[in-house]
């Protein structure tokens, strides 16, 4: 934690004198496990390349993983467990804005596209579902990666979405669209949205 917010602190520095600095930071990714199903997040690290925080670690949120597969007497393998990544298939993402207030908080904007994602999954009901859940699934990574970063109640992020698909006769919460910036709401740790998907997708055994 030390370690953290020690590199927190840099990224600030960094940025008030418009200079970039590298250094080790964690983000985090939905991954299903493969004997029980369940949908859990994992912590991840990046070299990040700072000037913006939550910037710089998008792109670790939204990128495949290298992770090692054993093949006991076999030929073990790297692959991918990231679930906002699929073959070729990911999440673009538009950086529109930070801010530093004078309470201290962090605050971000960006703008998601999930159109890769409804090409991918096609517009029946399973298939809007799925990409109805990736949408979730990349809201809570970038607010627990958010929370990593600046801790809670320290940041606020807008996270625009473009290209949902309809959401008639979908399980589970709505995804809104959001906005950009005021008047539209932000999320934070304690959003009760950000928890209300956290509940629906994250499984409690994880």
């Amino acid at each position: 934690m030390k370690k953290l917010l020690a590199s927190t602190v840099l990224c600030v520095a960094s940025a008030g004198v418009q200079a970039t600095v590298s250094e080790y930071t964690e983000f985090f990714i939905p991954y299903e496990r493969s004997q029980s199903g369940y949908v859990c997040l994992d912590r991840q690290i990046m070299e990040a390349e700072f000037g913006i925080p939550l910037a710089s670690t998008m792109e670790g949120i939204f990128s495949e993983t290298k992770t090692l597969h054993q093949v006991l007497g076999g030929t073990s393998t790297y692959k991918n467990i990231n679930l906002l990544v699929n073959g070729t298939t990911t999440i673009p993402y538009t950086y529109n804005f930070d801010r530093y207030t004078s309470s201290g908080v962090f605050e971000y904007s960006f703008t998601l596209d999930m159109a890769g994602f409804n090409t991918l999954n096609g517009t029946t009901l399973a298939g809007r579902q799925k990409t109805k859940n990736t949408a979730k699934l990349a809201l809570i990574a970038m607010i627990k990666t958010a929370e990593a970063l600046h801790g809670a109640g320290n940041f606020r992020v807008w996270s625009k979405f473009n290209n949902l698909p309809s959401q008639a006769g979908l399980s589970g919460s709505p995804v809104y669209s959001s906005g950009v910036d005021w008047p539209t709401w932000p999320y934070t740790s304690s959003s009760s949205v950000y928890n209300t998907y956290r509940a629906e997708m994250i499984a409690s055994g994880c």
